[in-house]
């Protein structure tokens, strides 16, 4: 049985927890929000101890691991926590607001000797899993063009709309292009240069990047935090080479559905949400003393492609992921 402290009870905590609730293994023994989590606990029915900060909870509760679902610019601390505890780690993306943060991060959990897992669940959602298979199986033949889009409304649940602030989120590049970003670098490789453009600011951004990798292929990358706030978050993918295309979108996406006798509907029962299944992975990297597929050095070079987006969206010129320096 792993016993899990999870830090935060905002968005990502809520998405985290029914997940977790899944898993027979696992119990969610202690929750922390600085403006108490019994909100939180009551709305999950979670028999939890509630803590008002991280260091307490890891200090009292009889936990394996932390769940950092807090705001970016507040991992560091609760890794901090964690860590002094020898608690193994699961974070979510990004690992942190800078390089500089980031290297600390992987100093205290280095010195410390637990395990750190970093939440790039895109890997981990079924369609983007099948896509690289068919990409590494040769289907496209040799690597082209790779497009990625990411649109949504602004992140308005953010406490004290942190999103908006660029200090804290690192505004789209960072929060919201790290996934198709570090999505495109784990198919098709490292990142020579980036180019990037960038309209408005704070909580309505709107950005675009073009990536050359290293194997001559080119990249493109929209992500948006512009969109009517009417509008789901949409996405679409696709790789093309000089012998086919794989792409992925989700406004063409169908459930799956099963009728039975009665004319009810269910859910696929193999059916498995990415979050699910990066959070399973996590587990049983903890259960067999196994490195998780997504680490620091993965998220910190997911990190340098973001922010030499946004250095390049401020400089106005092409940007070397190594360039980057904070």
């Amino acid at each position: 049985m792993q016993r899990l402290v999870l830090a935060g009870t905002g968005f990502m905590a809520e998405t985290h927890v029914p997940q977790w609730q899944r898993m027979d293994d696992v119990s969610v023994e202690a929750v922390v929000s600085p403006s108490g989590p019994e909100p939180f606990l009551d709305r999950h029915g979670l028999d939890a101890a509630a803590y008002t900060d991280t260091a307490t909870a890891c200090e009292e509760s009889d936990a394996d691991a932390v769940d950092v679902c807090t705001p970016t610019h507040t991992h560091a601390d609760v890794v901090d926590a964690a860590a002094d505890n020898g608690l193994a780690i699961f974070c979510e993306k990004p690992l942190a607001r800078s390089l500089d943060e980031a290297a600390a991060i992987r100093d205290t959990v280095r010195e410390a000797g637990v395990q750190i897992m970093v939440g790039h669940v895109l890997r981990y959602f079924p369609q983007y899993a099948a896509a690289k298979r068919e990409v590494d199986a040769g289907a496209v033949g040799g690597p082209g063009v790779a497009r990625a889009r990411r649109l949504s409304p602004f992140p308005e649940w953010g406490s004290a709309n942190w999103f908006a602030d660029s200090d804290k989120s690192g505004g789209v590049f960072l929060d919201l292009a790290i996934h198709d970003l570090d999505y495109l670098r784990w198919v098709w490789g490292d990142v020579d240069r980036v180019f990037a453009r960038r309209t408005g600011d704070g909580a309505r951004q709107h950005g675009t990047v073009t990536l050359r990798f290293a194997n001559g292929a080119t990249g493109y990358v929209e992500a948006s935090w512009a969109q009517p706030d009417s509008r789901e978050l949409t996405t679409s993918l696709e790789f093309a080479g000089d012998e086919g295309v794989v792409a992925v979108d989700s406004e063409d996406a169908r459930p799956y559905r099963e009728f039975t006798g009665d004319g009810a509907t269910v859910e696929s029962p193999v059916a498995e949400d990415g979050y699910y299944r990066e959070l399973a992975h996590f587990v049983d990297c903890l259960e067999n003393g196994t490195a998780p597929d997504v680490g620091i050095d993965e998220a910190v070079a997911a990190m340098r492609l973001s922010l030499a987006a946004r250095q390049s969206a401020t400089s106005g010129t092409p940007v070397a992921p190594e360039e980057v320096d904070a």
